[in-house]
């Protein structure tokens, strides 16, 4: 029986191959072709050890119930997103575990269109695989081998408006799927590229494709101060993700990242609608509404992010902190290298240099790396939010409750939420000054610690 630990909020995760293998990967592909009542679905999968082997069992798992096949092969989890909203099928799979370690391995389920599955369909999605009792029909699917990388390549390049500064910039592909389209992509740009581990490995020799673990880039920090490069560009396994570092080797706080992006597009676009979620820093609602656009307040999470984007025309970007930047012109994938296109435009069409831009944003914005609560018993979450939320309500605070509880004032703001994996609560916080910031951090920090 297929471990039902493996369904997670809003895909299928595992170590493999003791959670998740390639039995899972068949009971997946049938109970997946069974929930869609499908005719067509595709799959793709990234460059671990362990994805040809599970890929085809999906696919096997997926004919063997009577529904074909357009098997996509090797591809980063953007060009399957965007394949999916190009071609004519009823839902897909994508067998990639993204950022994490290279003995784990996952299936990323969406929908005719991309549209990604809500918890609620994730959840029936495992009730049927781990029930099972499906019925076989006699006939089986086909396959149909289909590459879409120069497709996916051309749209990515066809994002390219602005002739960009000819800056240095080095790109840690991480032996991710990254270096499959990084040549291609940046080609004929009037950048000098210094590509970093560029080659496809499901061992990920050099370093570990998580760029939010400060351990994993120091390769490529080392590579930026060598080279003299102006900045450094981190991708994560299945290239959803990016991370940049500036000319010292330091990350760019991605809120920072998605203002310059979103100020960009909005500027340059009919559309005038951005989503962010709760813990994104204020610099992102300022630089937008400057720019005559307005900010959509999302839940943690890429996939809601995504469903508000699909379910909104007006909406021109949408960004997690975590390194997703979305792209509506790609069906609503979270591309990291076309973000890094979009970023390099933008700071092209500016008059101040990129370190400039990092400055005056230090000088103004202050923001805390996220810090997280051990909870032994994580009902009481509830009750430390009430009492935050309460304490700050009677100072005059806006609180919203969109994922946990966000106290906002015109100079500062927090949000406190519960971790989707861990039994940890998550604080998040920004100020307008050094003294605020340092000020309201040991405050709110504090009313957390004694409510524990």
């Amino acid at each position: 029986m297929t471990n039902p630990k493996i369904f997670k909020a809003y895909d299928i995760r595992g170590l493999y191959p003791n959670e998740l293998n390639e039995e899972a990967a068949y009971d997946v592909g049938r109970s997946f072709a069974v929930y869609l009542k499908a005719k067509t679905i595709i799959v793709g999968r990234d460059t671990r050890l362990s994805s040809p082997a599970l890929a085809e069992n999906i696919i096997k798992g997926i004919t063997d119930q009577g529904v074909d096949v357009i098997d996509i092969g090797l591809c980063s989890t953007s060009c399957f997103y965007f394949a999916v909203g190009e071609l004519d099928a009823d839902g897909a799979l994508m067998v990639t575990a993204s950022h994490a370690p290279k003995e784990f391995n996952g299936f990323k389920p969406v929908l005719r269109g991309n549209v990604a599955l809500t918890r609620e369909e994730v959840s029936k999605l495992k009730d049927l695989t781990v029930e099972g009792n499906l019925p076989t029909p006699e006939a089986k699917g086909t396959i149909i081998k289909k590459d879409f990388s120069d497709n996916y390549v051309q749209a990515v390049k066809g994002s390219i408006k602005e002739k960009m500064k000819p800056l240095k910039i080095v790109l840690d592909a991480g032996n991710g799927m990254a270096g499959m389209y990084m040549e291609k992509i940046f080609a004929d740009t009037g950048l000098e590229v210094v590509p970093l581990f560029a080659e496809l490995d499901g061992n990920f020799p050099n370093h570990e494709t998580n760029p939010k673990i400060p351990e994993n880039r120091t390769k490529l920090e080392e590579a930026i101060i060598s080279e003299k490069a102006d900045l450094g560009f981190m991708f994560d396994g299945d290239a959803d993700r990016m991370y940049i570092l500036d000319r010292q080797g330091r990350v760019v706080d991605p809120s920072l990242v998605s203002a310059i992006i979103s100020e960009y597009r909005v500027k340059n676009s009919s559309q005038k609608k951005v989503v962010i979620e709760v813990r994104t820093s204020k610099v992102v609602r300022d630089w937008v509404e400057k720019a005559g656009g307005s900010i959509i307040l999302s839940v943690c999470w890429t996939i809601p992010i995504k469903l508000a984007m699909q379910a909104d025309p007006e909406v021109v970007f949408g960004s997690e902190t975590s390194g997703h930047y979305v792209f509506p012109e790609l069906h609503e994938a979270d591309d990291g290298l076309m973000a890094t296109l979009a970023f390099l435009q933008a700071i092209s069409v500016k008059d101040e240099s990129i370190d400039e831009i990092i400055k005056n944003f230090k000088e103004k914005y202050f923001v805390l790396e996220e810090i997280n609560f051990e909870m032994p018993n994580m009902e009481e979450a509830d009750k430390i939010f009430k009492k935050l939320e309460d304490s700050y309500s009677a100072q005059g605070a806006q609180i919203l409750k969109i994922d946990g509880v966000s106290v906002i004032f015109p100079d500062w703001k927090f949000n406190l939420r519960k971790s989707e994996t861990e039994p940890v609560i998550r604080l998040n916080l920004d100020a307008d000054s050094e003294n605020l910031f340092e000020e309201k951090k040991a405050e709110v920090i504090a009313k957390i610690k004694e409510n524990l």
